[in-house]
């Protein structure tokens, strides 16, 4: 009951009828009660949204950065059959990563390696909370690391394979971490999806030679990078 008036707020009322206006009734409640179910089988936390001007950031970024709201678990599971990876050897960054959503989304499905990098000293501390009540409940298996610093400035690893955007930060910020992708497939050749939801008129990706569109929806879109040969 108690976690139940956690979430009977202004600012959770405020995003369902945003919601509403935007999808209608029925697929409203179809997100918000894929929410609710998740944060109940697991006891975590992902759903209350937190502004920036709340949290504490020293960042020269912050300014680029977006509000958390944790990544829809019915959108989640809608996209996911378009995300053509080998989840099992597959190695998942989620820029961002917030109170860790995306993190126990893709854990569930028995991915290799979960990475999340996230500015939010705060937001990393309820993420690493939500990851070990996960994995008591599930006995997970999976690789989780959480960094606390700016995605800017983060140095993607040879075996990531997933990289994922919900929305994080803006288009500038957006195409430093492409830098840096390109930098790290340079470095290490292979094939590296990138699943960009929300994009909110961020074309970043769209917009750049080197990512093939893949699969695109209202939701988001999914990208194909390959190396140079």
């Amino acid at each position: 009951m108690a976690s139940l008036m956690r979430l009977l707020n202004l600012r959770n009322v405020m995003m369902v009828l945003r919601n509403i206006m935007k999808v209608g009734p029925i697929t409203t409640l179809r997100y918000v009660f894929s929410d609710l179910l998740f944060d109940y089988r697991y006891g975590v936390e992902t759903i209350n949204t937190v502004m920036l001007d709340e949290l504490e950031i020293d960042s020269p970024n912050k300014g680029h950065g977006r509000y958390y709201e944790g990544t829809n678990t019915f959108i989640f599971k809608r996209m996911f059959p378009h995300i053509k990876v080998d989840v099992p050897n597959s190695c998942i960054i989620d820029f961002g990563s917030g109170k860790g959503k995306v993190m126990l989304l893709a854990a569930e499905r028995g991915f290799r390696k979960i990475i999340g990098v996230e500015f939010s000293g705060q937001l990393v501390e309820i993420c690493r909370k939500n990851l070990d009540i996960f994995k008591r409940r599930t006995k997970s298996k999976t690789e989780f690391e959480v960094f606390h610093m700016d995605a800017a400035e983060y140095e993607i690893p040879a075996d990531a394979n997933l990289l994922f955007f919900s929305n994080p930060f803006d288009e500038a910020l957006i195409e430093r971490v492409i830098g840096n992708i390109l930098r790290s497939l340079e470095k290490a050749p292979r094939e590296i999806v990138v699943v960009h939801l929300y994009p909110q008129g961020n074309m970043a990706f769209v917009n750049h030679p080197r990512f093939h569109l893949e699969y695109e929806s209202k939701d988001g879109f999914v990208f194909r990078l390959r190396p140079v040969v």
